[in-house]
């Protein structure tokens, strides 16, 4: 003998939660959409090569970006002896269809040249960005006729005389017909000696960025993490983690939001 069907009783939902419920459905449906957009996000990824190499005055200093056996990049001091004196620099220079990131300059003589970009951590070096120059320069010395008293620096990377700390190269990379882009670090110095020709370079660190086209932080050395530089050290580093963070009360907000709720929470810790 069947039982008899039970009546089901009516819950009712008060406005505030109905409106909460469908707050978190709408932002679950959202996570959705969101994961998918940062799946192609996801496969970038940065290689990064930590060297320490010094340029010389008798042969060039080679980059080899991608380690195929290929030079893609090179420093090259610069000398002209002319009638009104001595220039003694560097340069920066792609090879093949490779640039470097560079600006047009004017001195107060009214002397136009192109300047290699000496770029601070975080710059972004892409597609914007200015890589019409095959040999920009870097810094210069220049020197009168006479041997004695210095005229002028020039370049960005001459700094206020002395040169500069921690820069970077913006570099414009071309393998396999695809373009990718990436980052030299070096410090330059200037010894204000003629006979020496000591505009010297040195080289730290580079990467580049796998995508295709996808444009690259000057500093950053892998796909995620966040770029911080010391005062004067350079060294490129993520940021720390604290020793024990306290765990964050899950909530159906976060849970809802998935990867970037992860995410960003790994943030606020």
């Amino acid at each position: 003998m069947s039982s008899a069907p039970q009546s089901r009783k009516t819950l009712k939902v008060s406005d505030s939660l109905n409106r909460k419920l469908n707050t978190y459905a709408q932002v679950a449906a959202a996570a959705g959409v969101g994961v998918l957009a940062l799946a192609g996000a996801s496969e970038a990824e940065v290689v990064y090569t930590k060297t320490s190499q010094v340029t010389h005055s008798d042969f060039p200093l080679y980059i080899d970006l991608n380690h195929d056996g290929i030079a893609d990049f090179q420093l090259r001091a610069t000398y002209y002896a002319g009638s009104s004196g001595l220039d003694i620099g560097l340069d920066a220079s792609g090879i093949a269809d490779n640039r470097v990131a560079a600006k047009h300059l004017r001195t107060s003589g009214g002397y136009f040249f192109s300047a290699a970009s000496a770029l601070h951590a975080g710059a972004q070096i892409g597609p914007e960005g200015n890589f019409s120059v095959r040999f920009p320069l870097m810094a210069e010395e220049i020197f009168n006729r006479d041997g004695g008293s210095q005229n002028s620096d020039l370049g960005l990377w001459a700094g206020k005389g002395n040169g500069v700390r921690n820069r970077y190269l913006g570099l414009k990379f071309v393998v396999n017909g695809e373009v990718h882009y990436g980052w030299a670090r070096l410090s330059v110095t200037l010894g204000h000696n003629r006979q020496l020709g000591d505009v010297v370079a040195t080289l730290t660190g580079y990467a580049y960025e796998t995508v295709p086209e996808m444009p690259i932080a000057a500093g950053r050395i892998t796909g995620s993490d966040v770029i911080t530089e010391p005062p004067e050290t350079g060294e490129i580093t993520p940021p720390e983690p604290s020793a024990a963070p306290a765990p964050a009360p899950a909530t159906l907000g976060l849970l809802a939001r998935g990867a970037l709720a992860l995410d960003l929470w790994r943030r606020s810790q």
